[in-house]
């Protein structure tokens, strides 16, 4: 009785190692877009984690700002002010809030600015600095005070906000960025009116929200954030 003892031929055996072989190419490809995009969310997952605790940062320092008030020794400059500029691309206020000081008043001073990164992008920073000696304070934040003259009431000049580079950058990579303010009652009367620079007065020394809002690329964002801070009763207020 005969046997079949025919095995392979060289061509088969060549045609199965190279099946084989493009299997497990494809199966390292596999593998390492599925690595790339893991590691790719992440990346997105710890920035959408920063990009939270930041906002839920600047919600509760904005929001912990204190009707705190200073005044000048000096006799070039005048007067009792409410520590508090509000511009399109500044904002310094007292906050009992801080991200890294624990000053013996428990005050920071917080000057948050927006500033030109380059000819197509700015950032958002934020400058702290602990509540000491309050003649000092004034004269970090003032440069000149002058009387309105249809008024008569104080008009501060504002030292300059300029970027360092130990300021804590908040946000980066931005088209455009910008504080407003929420007049709930404008003294011409009318509905509430979202400022891009904040006058106290009177009755209406804070906004009732700030608001800060920013572009980056096609996507526009904003963040707004209710002021509790109360008025300070029978005090000159500066614009």
């Amino acid at each position: 009785m005969e046997t079949d003892s025919r095995g392979f031929t060289l061509f088969e055996v060549l045609l199965s190692l190279t099946l084989i072989g493009f299997l497990m190419v494809a199966l390292l490809i596999g593998l390492r877009v599925a690595s790339r995009a893991w590691r790719t969310g992440e990346a997105r997952l710890r920035q959408a984690h920063a990009a939270a605790e930041r906002n839920a940062f600047v919600v509760q320092q904005i929001s912990s700002l204190v009707p705190y008030q200073v005044t000048s020794a000096d006799l070039h400059l005048p007067g009792t002010f409410i520590v508090l500029q509000g511009s399109a691309t500044c904002l310094r206020f007292v906050s009992s809030y801080s991200s890294a000081y624990r000053s013996r008043s428990g005050l920071v001073l917080a000057e948050y600015g927006i500033g030109e990164a380059s000819p197509e992008n700015v950032e958002v920073a934020l400058r702290e600095t602990p509540v000491g000696d309050s003649d000092v304070l004034f004269h970090r934040l003032v440069r000149n005070v002058t009387n309105d003259p249809e008024t008569g009431a104080p008009s501060i000049d504002y030292q300059p906000f300029s970027l360092r580079a130990t300021d804590l950058l908040l946000m980066t990579g931005l088209r455009a960025a910008w504080f407003e303010y929420l007049d709930l009652h404008p003294e011409k009367g009318g509905g509430p009116v979202w400022r891009e620079n904040w006058k106290g007065r009177e009755g209406a020394p804070y906004p009732e929200a700030i608001r800060l809002r920013w572009e980056r690329g096609n996507q526009a964002g904003e963040e707004v954030i209710p002021v509790r801070a109360k008025p300070v009763p029978q005090s000159p207020f500066g614009q």
